[in-house]
């Protein structure tokens, strides 16, 4: 895969493989590879450009096991680190999926994170060839009392905080957020405000225990922190000590996606998803947007309202689509592009700021995962 500078890659994890799409004017779009790393499940692609471009990959093999891959070569080849994600065999636990590689700040351009299932946190301080667990965050004195959501107890959301090596969060489904202020020597639960509808009425705002989806870091104000929830969608102003419900109208509590516009950081999109609490088996098996109509909701004002966006997103009594926690990005341009991957196998794309869409892909595997990288904007 030959890639100009200016290129805009985006990555699609799937149930059968990575797959990498590419355009030069994010109007045409081609299919330049796929399916990688031999048609396995990958729940998480993404370029790392802090030095020189490296793809890593979450591929999930099942009975033969896990592991984050990298590719120096655009995903020509691959290899496997030289020590990888094993937890001590005394601690009777076993890696059961990697959920997500996150590389780490700017300048620290050799350090790569990853979450995985059981909710552990990784760290990579050599490009993905060794990992070490963290042992604050596998030491915590709740641990015991965790629990998994319907997914598994997975890591899924790493928030190296940009202004301060010392600080960072995580996203555990179904535990909440926690932060790290020492470099993550010990963690401490930030999920004030944040409902678990789930529970009995007496214990819907625990300290622990609700099942977040996917967060965010504002891009300018390193305080501010978004996320979407099992019930709900949050702001924080704070750090995460406490949260705002800034639903503000969405149709429904559940969604799994955010994804935030980095140059215009008040502006962020949401996928809200059809049932309720009450209808809990809705909620465990449909995982769809409202059926009918194909909807993304932005709003531009940090969550305060919030405008449907259909143009050139498909409608009709049989459209039944759903988007997982890593299924939705935007690319970092100045007018923002915004892509989409769902469950039934479809790529959407947006150069406008959500504003219309088209499709740039059908008929692929299941969507785990969309990643966008501007080549040489690294």
């Amino acid at each position: 895969m030959n890639l100009s500078d200016g290129t805009v890659l985006l990555l699609v994890g799937t149930k059968r493989g990575l797959f990498a799409f590419t355009s030069s004017d994010r109007q045409k779009w081609q299919q330049a590879s796929g399916p990688m790393l031999g048609g396995s499940p990958v729940y998480n692609g993404i370029l790392d450009q802090r030095s020189s471009p490296r793809m890593y990959a979450a591929e999930n093999q099942g009975f033969f096991g896990s592991f984050v891959k990298y590719s120096d070569d655009f995903g020509e080849t691959w290899k496997e680190p030289s020590e990888g994600i094993k937890f001590p065999e005394d601690s009777g636990r076993k890696l059961e999926n990697v959920w997500i590689v996150q590389p780490g700040r700017e300048n620290e351009p050799d350090i790569v994170y990853a979450g995985v299932d059981p909710a552990s946190l990784w760290t990579s301080h050599d490009r993905g060839e060794t990992w070490e667990l963290n042992a604050g965050l596998e030491s915590h004195p709740s641990r015991d009392k965790w629990q998994p959501g319907f997914g598994g107890m997975c890591l899924h959301s790493i928030v190296p905080d940009r202004t301060n090596p010392n600080r960072m969060w995580v996203g555990i489904s179904a535990v909440g957020c926690l932060r790290s202020e020492d470099g993550g020597k010990s963690w401490e639960f930030a999920n004030k405000g944040t409902r678990a509808d789930f529970n009995p009425p007496e214990a819907r705002y625990p300290e622990f225990g609700q099942c977040i989806h996917r967060l965010v870091q504002h891009s300018t104000n390193s305080d501010t922190l978004y996320q979407q929830n099992h019930c709900g969608v949050y702001r924080s102003h704070n750090g995460g000590d406490d949260w705002i419900d800034i639903r503000n109208g969405l149709p429904g509590d559940f969604g799994f996606p955010i994804v935030m516009d980095p140059h215009n950081p008040e502006t962020i999109y949401v996928i809200v998803e059809a049932g309720s609490m009450e209808d809990a088996e809705h909620q465990r098996y449909a995982r769809e947007n409202y059926p009918g109509q194909f909807t993304v909701y932005r709003s531009q004002n940090a969550g305060d309202s919030w405008e449907s966006l259909t143009k050139g997103l498909p409608s009709g009594p049989n459209v039944h689509i759903g988007v997982l926690r890593h299924g939705m990005c935007s690319d970092g341009m100045e007018e923002v592009g915004v892509y989409v991957g769902t469950n039934t196998g479809q790529l959407f794309a947006s150069a406008d700021r959500g504003d219309s869409w088209n499709m740039i892909a059908d008929f692929l595997p299941p969507i785990y995962s969309v990643n966008a990288a501007v080549v040489g904007s690294g």
